[in-house]
């Protein structure tokens, strides 16, 4: 009888080649330089949205969010087709009671192998697998129980799921008055603190713990990447004060370069080794395209009042002659001014609102620099107004410089295809990652304005890493190229000797494969859900979530810029 093939997944969330790519080169990454020059790698295309709970629900099943249910963090595409819930951090925050579809490790527990997991975020509450469960990302940081078996729980005691500071104090503005802060040492040591802990327990339970899957997730990456992007990235190393803070941060890069090495060393040489993020990593977009205003001027969207008089702050702003971006730029110069009570009030206050029932089209958040419109047509005038916005939105250019804002256009029906996918919106748009999307109708001198205020310094790309290297992996000089988070899991399989279920999304990457593991064929298997244990929720630990966790969890995503 064959032993059973083993593989190791190591998590990097958040990473980019932006930023590994050249210490890599450079030598100061050898573990990771080993990785990539014995292996295959590439960009691995993150999800739409490019955003965490998404993403790794993505990559745990092998499916689209369409397939598993989980878009966001909260209810993306409210139920009631008027843009209420999208993102707007109003929806019920998920968990991994709202993945609809199986696991990675629910297939491997189907097929007798023994499974290792460390941090993977969305696996909160905890449930039972075929071996040991450590949740992630979303548990509560009092949480009693946050494993599987639940005594290994008392167990885990110096251990961090996340920063508590993301819950108390957001690393970048002042508690005191909101103003912007810089950032300290102080976060680089807290970030190596829960990397230390982090590996600590990863490899006592790697040592102690039976396994043919083992996976860890490091998370510190991406929480380096959303608030000392500059730092991480170069970007801000050439100037005398910013030497100390640029310097911790290659430490810390160097430290996680070593704790590969060792779960390497580990776990063997002969065990196939994926290293991945869940989505890339970069600058934070400095402009805003005024979506909802472009199309009220084009004529597809109409406001409420918009033929007769209301009330509002914009009519007192037209008197004056002035926008609300240049008002947001008189404000911001002035001391004090942009946390006063009565500032923040004026700038929260509804401008015009919507019509949705009377609009032919109107836009929706869904994260950062991706919008969704939706359109109020059926049958041919739908598909005609879509071609009309489409063909209009690849002309849309930022007038100052010229650029084209709008790099790929999607139909909500083709991206998002499955039995989750009620609601979804009729155009999915991508703007160019230096541009966000605002919703809020309102009076603005351009549809593109500056963005006044920077709460933190990083967001998310679609491009995150791949790195594949082991016995059956063939090495490749040059990255490949058409590599999808929904890939990984069918790919793991492959690798482990086992059937591909017929249902998933993402394919087996057998360009990776050297000419001999070619030879063995995909196979492939049933759906998933048939042997699926968890289909009816059942098996989870009961959670012990205040309304107090609730909210800590929800300033936590807030602190990150997840949701607003």
């Amino acid at each position: 009888m064959e032993t059973p093939r083993r593989l190791m997944i190591i998590g990097l969330d958040g990473a980019t080649w932006d930023v590994l790519d050249r210490w890599i080169v450079d030598g100061t990454l050898p573990n990771l330089a080993r990785l990539r020059a014995e292996g295959s790698w590439g960009a691995l295309r993150s999800t739409i949205p490019p955003i965490t709970a998404a993403a790794w629900s993505t990559f745990m099943t092998g499916k689209r969010p369409s397939k598993h249910g989980v878009y966001h963090f909260i209810n993306l595409f409210g139920s009631n087709g008027d843009g209420d819930g999208d993102a707007n951090g109003e929806g019920e925050l998920v968990s991994a009671r709202s993945l609809k579809a199986p696991a990675l490790w629910d297939i491997l527990g189907h097929q007798d192998r023994k499974v290792l997991l460390v941090n993977i975020p969305l696996t909160y509450p905890p449930r039972p697998v075929n071996g040991v469960m450590v949740t992630g990302l979303l548990t509560p940081r009092n949480a009693p129980v946050f494993t599987y078996p639940a005594e290994l729980s008392k167990e885990i005691t110096d251990y961090k799921i996340d920063l508590d500071r993301f819950v108390d104090k957001t690393p970048f503005v002042d508690a005191i008055d909101g103003e912007i802060a810089a950032p300290t040492l102080t976060l680089v040591d807290e970030f190596r603190d829960m990397l230390e802990k982090r590996a600590r327990v990863t490899l006592s339970l790697m040592n102690s713990q039976p396994w043919d899957f083992f996976m860890v997730v490091f998370i510190g990456t991406d929480r380096m990447g959303h608030y000392l992007w500059e730092y991480q990235s170069g970007k801000a190393c050439d100037r005398p004060e910013a030497q100390q803070l640029c310097r911790a941060v290659r430490d810390y890069y160097i430290r996680l370069d070593e704790i590969v090495g060792e779960l390497f060393h580990q776990a063997g040489d002969d065990v196939p080794t994926i290293v991945m993020s869940d989505h890339g990593m970069g600058p934070k977009h400095t402009k805003r395209v005024h979506i909802n205003n472009w199309l009220r001027d084009h004529g597809w969207l109409k406001a409420i009042g918009q033929n007769g008089h209301v009330a509002n702050p914009d009519g007192w702003i037209k008197r004056l002659g002035l926008s609300r971006d240049k008002i947001g730029r008189i404000v911001h110069k002035l001391p004090g001014m942009a946390t006063s009570r009565l500032v923040k009030k004026a700038a929260a206050a509804a401008a015009q609102q919507v019509d949705f029932a009377g609009s032919k089209a109107f836009a929706i958040a869904i994260f950062n620099h991706i919008f969704g419109i939706r359109i109020n047509a059926t049958g041919n005038e739908r598909d005609q107004v879509r071609a009309e916005i489409t063909r209009a939105l690849r002309e849309l250019t930022d007038p100052r410089t010229g650029l084209k804002l709008v790099e790929h256009i999607y139909r909500g029906e083709d991206y998002y295809a499955g039995p989750f996918a009620q609601n979804v919106p009729d155009m999915i748009v991508m703007l160019h990652p230096d541009y966000g999307g605002s919703y809020r109708l309102g009076r603005y001198s351009s549809y593109v304005t500056e963005l006044q205020a920077h709460t933190h310094r990083g967001n998310h790309r679609m491009e995150g890493v791949f790195i594949a290297r082991g016995p059956q992996v063939a090495p490749r000089a040059t990255p490949l190229p058409d590599l999808d988070i929904e890939d990984i899991a069918p790919t793991a399989l492959h690798l482990m000797g086992l059937p591909v279920p017929e249902d998933m999304d993402g394919r087996v990457l057998s360009e990776i494969l050297t000419p001999e593991a070619r030879q063995q064929p995909v196979q492939t298997g049933a759906p998933a859900v048939e042997f699926w244990t968890n289909k009816d929720a059942g098996g989870f630990q009961d959670e012990v979530m205040s309304a107090e966790d609730e909210q800590e969890i929800r300033e936590r995503l807030e602190a990150l810029g997840y949701i607003e």
